[in-house]
């Protein structure tokens, strides 16, 4: 099934993998969404966890110690994981065309015009712009996370 408007020509299939490396690009370089990637929160709960312990025992030495311990043990339990913008780099070709379908039904629903989808440079600039919108660049998040 056609995922495209009846009125929108359907790119060309290279036109999808310019659009992937300018999300890879866009996610490996933004601020915001790599700070979003990087949030891994079952380390951030261990290393927190011993933080508010050793404090709450032992005061601000305390802290800084089970800060220190609930840091390593964040570590040892967390699983061997790919970060997301690494995860995404390495969809197949199906995979990689479904994202960017999605993303592009974002950055429409955003405001943005068809012909900003078949320009590489274009649809950079419609990224960025668009991007700077904290419920776009939640979306984009999204359509990410699904893909993966």
């Amino acid at each position: 099934m056609d995922d495209y408007p009846a009125g929108d020509p359907i790119p060309d299939p290279s036109v999808f993998e310019a659009q992937h490396n300018e999300l890879m690009d866009f996610l490996t370089n933004s601020r915001e969404m790599r700070q979003t990637a990087r949030s891994s929160f079952k380390q951030a709960a261990y290393a927190g966890g011993g933080a508010m312990a050793g404090g709450l025992l032992f005061g601000p030495p305390g802290g800084l110690v089970g800060g220190i311990f609930g840091s390593i043990i964040g570590f040892v339990k967390a699983d061997n994981y790919d970060g997301a913008v690494l995860a995404i780099c390495k969809l197949d070709d199906s995979e990689k065309k479904v994202l960017m379908t999605r993303v592009g039904q974002v950055l429409i629903t955003a405001g943005a015009t068809a012909q900003q989808l078949y320009s590489p440079d274009a649809f950079r600039d419609a990224l960025v712009d668009l991007a700077a919108q904290p419920n776009v660049r939640e979306e984009l998040w999204n359509a990410c996370v699904q893909s993966l």
